[in-house]
């Protein structure tokens, strides 16, 4: 019998096997049982799971690959994986960044949109912005090029060259027998990534929008917008509004769930990371990215609506708006000074220091305000009558009988500055007291931090406390009935211009002195009671702005309202002055260029 055959009729021996695999294995089969035959699948097919579409079966190719191994139904891999395909919510990397993109831009949608409303409802703004602010966002997302189809790859790549300059710079080089590979893969093995990868890759995308579209941008859109449509509004204002949570900015974030639902099927950031600012631009970089978008979309913008905004500012100031406006008008449209218009230059001086600047030469060339010593006078009169009432620091002889005098026009005008300068409060709303600032704390910088009630208590405790000694010191800083807070929330008195007296000039030369001025005595005998230009000169090696007492006065009311700092606003001035004269010279040429024309 050959060998082959021998080893055929040779029993089996189960050695090693457990006794009930035995008896199993010895079982006789009944007639009635029928094996199934067991089918493995093909090499080139695949199996689908139940319900599964039949015609996006990806293994249903022309051309299976005959290389492709069988696998056994129950063998087990070595590496992990899911239950479900397509469970994996991070999935490749570009995958990854178009989720994360958008819902980055449909979130700031949706601030803009609560910003505009609350613009619309609560502050009277037209319904004209919404529209506007729609077309200047479509635009400005556009122009930004965030949803260019290789966006993810070429941060990915940006970010890897970088990455290799820094290593390069430090001096860690490759192994010697590494090659540096020629381009950057974009792709990852989901098996075998290590999670804090996809966190990096998360907040590398994360970095490059909010460079490409900034979270402030929706402030931005809504001063553009307003611009555009002519409102009254100020750079200031956003940022107040923004500021003190008036406006949906800082904790805008804690609607966008409720109102775009939970990202975690979609992103897998959650709107903290996506849409917290982590600070408030400034009025000055809020106009300034107002005009950089204006000029990245193409826009071309009118100047500031001068008419409204003068107005606004001479209401706050209880100045006679009847005969400034339509001096300052006339300004206006005379000399159109480019500073008008927006800027997307950081460094340029506001539009509303130009309309300051315009209001302050039209109230100078009404009133006369050339140094001629009337603040002086005013405080002369208070140290002999020895009062403080503001009608009897006005002589008899001053106050006319009817109608208005250039004297006591200019001594009211003074008043009415000095009476406006200590009622514009430049704090904000939160700063008044503790209970309001920790109010707008829990409100507005941290949101959705839950305390325990034993820390609740604490704070309870603490504010009960603090209100004692406020009750306190707030009896003792009252000056005249009103308690008046600087920008720092700190209680301080009324002004001394408010009640002239012999100290009041005194007052006066320290606080030039403080703000960079140099106090000049009043014009003793004028050559000319025309119209006085100030100039700036060095004087121990820094640039000190000489002025009178009731040209002090003037700037400081109106550079207050402006919220900028007087030597920015008396710059201004000097800038307007210089190209109102520098009108009148080409005029008067050009008239005795006519006038010497042949008959």
């Amino acid at each position: 019998m050959p060998m082959r055959l021998q080893g055929r009729l040779q029993p089996r021996r189960h050695r090693g096997r457990p006794l009930l695999l035995r008896a199993v294995l010895r079982r006789p089969r009944h007639p009635g049982d029928r094996r199934r035959p067991r089918r493995f699948p093909n090499p080139g097919q695949h199996v689908l799971p139940p319900g599964f579409p039949a015609h996006q079966n990806p293994g249903a190719l022309s051309n299976p690959l005959p290389q492709a191994r069988a696998t056994p139904p129950f063998e087990e891999s070595d590496e992990p994986r899911d239950f479900v395909p397509g469970a994996d919510p991070c999935g490749e990397p570009e995958e990854l960044g178009t989720r994360v993109r958008r819902r980055y831009v449909e979130g700031l949608q949706v601030i803009l949109h609560q910003q505009l409303q609350v613009l619309v409802e609560r502050y009277r703004v037209g319904a004209l912005v919404c529209g506007v602010a729609g077309t200047v966002w479509l635009r400005w997302v556009a122009a930004s090029k965030v949803f260019d189809e290789m966006w993810a790859r070429k941060v990915l790549a940006e970010d890897e060259a970088t990455w290799r300059r820094k290593r390069s710079a430090s001096g860690v080089s490759l192994c010697p027998g590494q090659q540096e590979p020629q381009e950057v893969k974009c792709e990852w093995a989901d098996e075998t990534s290590p999670r804090k990868d996809r966190r990096r890759v998360e907040f590398i995308y994360l970095r490059s929008l909010r460079t490409m579209l900034p979270l402030y941008s929706t402030l931005s859109v809504c001063f553009l917008s307003c611009h555009i449509a002519r409102e009254a509004v100020l750079p200031t204002d956003i940022y107040r509004w923004a500021m003190e949570g008036k406006l949906p900015y800082v904790a805008a974030f804690t609607e966008v769930d409720k109102l775009l639902g939970s990202p975690l099927k979609h992103c897998p950031l959650n709107a903290r990371q996506l849409f917290r600012p982590v600070r408030v631009i400034g009025a000055w970089q809020l106009e300034a990215a107002a005009g950089f978008i204006a000029q990245r979309i193409g826009l071309q913008l009118p100047s500031v609506n001068f008419y409204a905004i003068a107005q606004r500012y001479l209401d706050e100031l209880s100045v006679p708006v009847e005969r400034t406006l339509p001096h300052a008008c006339r300004i206006y449209e005379w000399a159109m000074p480019a500073e008008l218009w927006l800027s997307s230059n950081p460094a340029r001086v506001p539009t509303r220091v130009c309309v300051m600047a315009i209001i302050i030469v039209a109230l100078r060339l009404q009133y006369n305000i050339n140094g001629q010593g009337v603040w002086e006078e005013i405080c002369e009169a208070a140290r002999n009558q020895g009062g403080s009432d503001r009608d009897a620091n006005l002589s008899p002889s001053v106050k006319p009988d009817g109608g208005t005098s250039e004297e006591f026009g200019k001594k009211e005008l003074l008043w009415t500055l000095v009476d406006g300068y200590d009622k514009i409060d430049v704090a904000h709303d939160y700063s008044k007291d503790l209970h309001s600032y920790l109010r707008y704390c829990k409100d507005v910088v941290f949101p959705g931090i839950a305390c325990s009630v034993e820390e609740e208590h604490l704070i309870e405790i603490f504010q009960d406390l603090f209100k004692g000694r406020e009750d306190e010191n707030s009896k003792e800083h009252t000056t005249n009935g009103v308690n008046k807070r600087g920008r720092d929330g700190t209680s301080v008195g009324a002004r001394c211009f408010s009640a002239p007296s012999s100290s009041g000039i005194q007052s006066i030369k320290s606080e030039m002195e403080d703000h960079g001025f140099c106090y000049m005595l009043p014009r003793k005998r004028p050559r000319s009671d025309g119209y006085l230009h100030y100039r700036r000169k060095t004087m121990t090696g820094r640039l000190v702005c000489a002025g009178h007492a009731d040209y002090y006065l003037l700037l400081r009311s109106f550079a207050k309202l402006a919220e900028v700092d007087i030597r920015v606003m008396h710059a201004s001035v000097l800038k307007l002055e210089r190209r109102l004269g520098w009108i009148e010279e080409r005029i008067g040429r050009s008239l005795d260029a006519l006038q010497n024309l042949p008959s």
